[in-house]
Parts: structure tokens; sequence; C-alpha cells
């Protein structure tokens, strides 16, 4: 991750690891998916890209076992430490601004991390200096706002939700666009990761459905509770319908479209 103020939200609030764990039950499971295809397996180097909560690195380290090495790296690693081992290796890293590995990973993987990094093109490129010959890129960033939402309007029930609801996404989107950072940079991840220099490109965009008072519900409910003064102060989300929002995601009566995550893959040719 990086230290610069384009990551809208506190790594150091209260309540981060819980919005992270959110994002987790989200996305994990089309994460590790995308891993198993790729071919991780026993004695893999990997590097994790700003952990997070540390769920991708925990299953790394169990996949590649002891005869692999998995580089754990974020800013603030207060989430990770816990995961350093023997074939594990924890690290406060500014991916943007620190030194790299040079030709060291069988994989490099970055969940929702480069829409916030300054300079983004240059990082990714970074990036791909640290793999292998053959090694593998996976880059996996948001898209909401904007055309993901008006495609995703009749997944909202009940429609009564799906006006206040989109705004407040619009209102995150435009709290990212703020401060510097991209709600929608995963749709150019294909063609980034070409012009790269990488080889047999390939994607994959999700929207899953998210349920009130669930787990996955969570990240959306703490996002907002972190961001809501700040989107309120700016003009950006009216007082009254954030007021209203904590109690629609808890109802277990509505359901929404999730953000999307476009997952981009790619190899260093050998």
């Amino acid at each position: 991750m990086s230290g610069d103020d384009t990551y809208v939200y506190r790594q150091s609030w209260e309540q981060e690891r819980a919005r992270l764990e959110g994002l987790s039950e989200q996305f994990d499971a089309g994460t590790f998916r995308h891993l198993q295809d790729l071919g991780v397996t026993a004695g893999w180097r990997c590097w994790e890209v700003g952990a997070g909560g540390g769920s991708v690195a925990t299953w790394l380290a169990d996949v590649v076992g002891p005869s692999g090495h998995v580089l754990v790296t974020d800013i603030d690693t207060r989430f990770v430490d816990e995961l350093a081992d023997d074939h594990v290796e924890v690290r406060r890293h500014d991916v943007s601004e620190d030194d790299v590995p040079h030709a060291e990973f069988d994989l490099v993987h970055a969940r929702a991390v480069l829409e916030h990094v300054p300079q983004r093109e240059r990082t990714l490129r970074r990036l791909v200096t640290a793999l292998r010959p053959g090694g593998v890129l996976l880059l996996e960033d948001v898209v909401f706002g904007g055309t993901h939402l008006a495609l995703v309007q009749p997944l909202f029930v009940p429609a009564a939700s799906a006006g206040v609801l989109s705004r407040a996404m619009a209102a995150v989107a435009g709290a990212f666009r703020a401060a510097g950072a991209d709600p929608e940079y995963g749709l150019l991840l294909p063609e980034r990761l070409t012009d790269a220099g990488l080889v047999d490109v390939q994607a994959e965009l999700s929207t899953l459905l998210i349920r009130g008072g669930s787990l996955d519900a969570q990240f959306y409910r703490l996002s907002l509770a972190q961001l809501s003064d700040r989107m309120i102060a700016s003009g950006l989300l009216d007082p009254v319908e954030a007021s209203a929002l904590d109690e629609m995601l808890s109802d277990q009566d509505t359901h929404w479209p999730s953000i999307g995550m476009l997952s981009a893959w790619g190899r260093r040719p050998d």
C-alpha cells in the first residue's frame, strides 16, 4: 500500500479490521479461485502487496508451505504481523516509493491497492520487474460509480432503496476522486498489463449480491461510517440520507449489488 493521501480510509480507525473482513468475505473466494487456476503450489515464492487484513497472505502461506516463501507488505502491518513465520516475511513497505525486489517471485498479487496509489502505471511496472521470467502478476481493483451503477440498478431490493444507496456509492466514488484515487481503475487493468509487457493477459469482472445484516454488508456499513462526516462536509452526501443508511444496510430484507472487482492477470515472458 502507499502512504500517500490518496488512500481514503484510515488504517488506524478502531473498526478498520472489521471493515476489511467484510471486503474479504465478499471477494476472497474469487481471489483464491484465480490463484488456484494460476497454479500456485508448494514451493512458490509469492509477494502479497498491501496485505490488509491478511486473509490472502494466510492462504498463500498455507499453499506454498515451508518449501516456499511469502513476502507480506503494507504501509501498516498491524493486522498481519502475527503471520510472520519461517517462510513468511512481513515488512512495512510503500509499494509506490520503496525499492522493490527484482526478478524474485513466481507470483505478485495486490487487491484494492493500485486504485489508491499515485503514479499507478509506474507502480504497476515496478511490480512486473519483481516477477521471475514466467512469473504471474494478479491485480484486482474496484469498479464502482458511473457506468457500473447504471448497469446494476435492477439488483437493488426494495426498489425504493436504489436511490439512496446509489447516491451513497456515488458519494464514496466522489470521495475517492477528490483524494486522487480512482474508483474505476479496475477497468484499465487488462490494457495496463499488456502495455507493461505481460503476455496471456486475461480478466474477470465480478459483482455479488449483498444482503443487509450480513458480514458482506459490514464492509459497506463501516466504510460509510468512516467516510460519512467527510462526505457530508464536502457536499457529497445529504445528512438526512446518511442517517438512514446504517438502518438500511442492516435490514435483512434489503439487498444490493456489491462494488465490482476486476481481476486481471498476465505472465512475464520467459
